[in-house]
């Protein structure tokens, strides 16, 4: 775990890095397709700036639980600096419980689901977050918090692709140890919508039906899917397997991807692509997305296009995400956009060859 920093510089340099996330997020949203009518959105996830939070809980119990068969709920507290009546700190009380499948055994600190009781956090701005996941580091130092952010950003980013996405907000957290065995740690986090909550707030339940092919699934939406994986260079995502993929069923069927840190834009050191596939890295982009003639593709390759500077705009705002690791990422962007530019060309030499019906 690292510490992280607490000057007062830093935190102003936060917020207005945040404002500028709101507004390039504010005027991307023009060029988005609107949503099935929202409801039980929360609160929490309206908001961009990044909130400053203590967790106290029994750390070294919680890093213990490897097994997700029998990790028990663990009781917490979480706290939130003067946000309680009269400019007093708001402490509400939580469950905490690891989950995931590699982080799980190969993270150094697991990841995390959050389960809120309904009637303690009514009226604050924990309201309507039920049981998100709460997304950590890995591992130590920098590297590590780098790929955080970065898949922070990718979040985001997709938001601001279509609203049938996952909302996330990013947390500066502080873990103490309610044992006193270690000392505090501050790092980097962010938490994602309760899949539940999603898809009540897209107007729909959701669907655990596994084999569903992509045809089957809303045409439009499913082709901004699969371009946005090949964009990012995701391909640990499978919709008939719900691998990384939860369905929502509203008129149609909608497929909400998450898990974006096995992306060749963020190359993480552990990520490699299967075996299964034409490529040796996660850098190689290889498409496996809805099977569409070039003139399906064309309204959903110039929605990218049309978010080209708005998706920039979100990388540079990402609070502790480092100008280098922007450039990068704009970079390999630009060889998707390159390729894009010719759509007849696109079809046949990267949709045709591994696209799905």
């Amino acid at each position: 775990m690292t510490h992280g920093p607490g000057r007062t510089r830093g935190l102003h340099l936060v917020v207005g890095q945040a404002a500028r996330l709101t507004s390039a997020l504010a005027l991307a949203l023009l060029a988005i397709p609107r949503a099935a009518a929202a409801q039980g959105s929360a609160p929490f996830f309206e908001s961009d700036s990044v909130l400053a939070v203590t967790i106290r809980t029994d750390v070294r119990a919680l890093l213990g639980d490897r097994d997700t068969t029998r990790a028990p709920w663990r009781e917490a507290q979480l706290t939130l600096a003067g946000a309680g009546p009269g400019g007093a700190d708001l402490t509400v009380p939580l469950r905490l419980r690891t989950r995931g499948f590699y982080r799980l055994t190969h993270c150094a600190f697991p990841p995390v689901r959050l389960r809120f009781a309904e009637r303690e956090v009514r009226g604050t701005p924990f309201d309507g977050l039920g049981r998100p996941k709460l997304v950590s580091p890995c591992h130590d130092g920098r590297v590590d918090e780098q790929y955080l952010l970065h898949e922070y950003a990718l979040y985001r980013v997709y938001q601001l692709v279509t609203p049938y996405a996952f909302r996330a907000r990013l947390l500066r957290v502080t873990w103490e140890d309610a044992a006193g065995r270690a000392r505090p740690v501050t790092r980097f986090a962010f938490v994602t919508e309760d899949p539940e909550r999603l898809a009540r707030r897209l107007g729909g339940a959701l669907d655990a039906e596994a084999g569903v092919r992509l045809g089957r699934l809303a045409r439009t939406e499913t082709l901004a899917l699969s371009v946005f994986q090949y964009l990012i260079a995701n391909t640990d995502w499978s919709v008939p397997g719900l691998h990384n993929i939860v369905l929502v069923r509203t008129d149609t069927l909608y497929a909400v991807p998450y898990d974006f840190d096995w992306s060749g834009v963020i190359n993480a050191r552990y990520a490699v692509p299967s075996k299964l596939l034409h490529i040796l890295t996660v850098r190689e982009r290889q498409y496996r997305g809805l099977c569409q003639p070039a003139d399906k593709l064309e309204p959903v390759l110039a929605r990218f296009e049309a978010l080209r500077d708005s998706i920039a705009a979100v990388y540079r705002a990402v609070p502790g995400l480092e100008p280098r690791e922007v450039a990068q990422a704009l970079r390999y962007y630009d060889d998707f956009y390159r390729e894009a530019a010719d759509r007849a060309r696109f079809e046949r030499r990267v949709v045709a060859p591994d696209c799905m019906w």
